[in-house]
């Protein structure tokens, strides 16, 4: 008698303990399932970006044969050099050679007027401060960009020489004026919203007490790059038969 009245404990006891392992169990297998699906989520993403390579990919092939033909059509037609003297000027716009004019953003950054009998700190600005700039307006589609006049190319540089700034080898003093061409939205956009240090670059000229102001533009006009582009090695080449 004694051990019928047992067996409900019993069974209540293994019921229990089973319970316990199932949850045991599942809990285990959830972190599993949550990299499972995060995986699946960074597998997307880098199937997406392989396919905008890819199509990147094809529109380059697409543009070069419908070069590559208008090459053959004008030799076979005789008006060669004038197809190639207005790829030359594409050329010289997209590398930094020719003005270039359009919509865009002129940002100005200066030291900010002290209220009369504040003494604040003005901390200076860095070569890579206005590096950084640049290089966030270029990845947000700046097609050019200058800095007080001077254009920036493929192999420019912002460097601390002294005490002063250059850009390339031209010395630049405050106020720096960055001139872009690219959507005014966009890279208005990029300067003011925080990044992935939680800080914008409005933020970070703010902290350096600097007055930085940006002016939305329809119209403004980027000048060519004044140098010669380094080029040291590439030589025209001579026509055979040339004395």
């Amino acid at each position: 008698m004694k051990n019928n009245r047992q067996v409900p404990f019993i069974i209540t006891a293994i019921s229990i303990i089973i319970g316990f392992m199932l949850t045991l169990q599942f809990r285990s297998n959830q972190p599993t399932f949550a990299t499972e699906r995060q995986d699946t989520f960074q597998l997307r993403q880098n199937v997406q970006k392989e396919m905008e390579h890819h199509q990147k990919l094809l529109n380059d092939i697409s543009k070069h044969e419908k070069l590559l033909s208008e090459y053959e059509t004008s030799i076979n037609e005789g008006s060669g050099p004038s197809v190639m003297q207005d790829e030359l000027v594409r050329l010289e716009k997209e590398h930094g050679f020719a003005d270039i004019a359009g919509p865009g953003i002129i940002v100005t950054i200066e030291d900010e007027p002290s209220a009369p009998g504040a003494d604040r700190l003005q901390s200076p600005v860095m070569d890579q401060d206005l590096t950084d700039l640049t290089s966030l307006l270029f990845a947000n589609g700046a097609k050019a960009i200058a800095v007080n006049g001077n254009r920036l190319i493929v192999n420019s540089s912002i460097r601390t020489v002294g005490e002063g700034i250059q850009v390339d080898t031209k010395p630049i003093e405050m106020p720096y004026i960055v001139k872009a061409v690219g959507d005014p939205q966009s890279l208005e956009a990029a300067l003011r919203l925080p990044g992935s240090d939680r800080e914008s670059m409005e933020d970070w000229f703010h902290f350096l007490n600097k007055k930085f102001t940006i002016q939305k533009s329809e119209s403004i006009t980027v000048p060519a790059h004044k140098g010669a582009g380094g080029v040291k090695y590439m030589k025209p080449l001579e026509q055979k038969g040339a004395s």
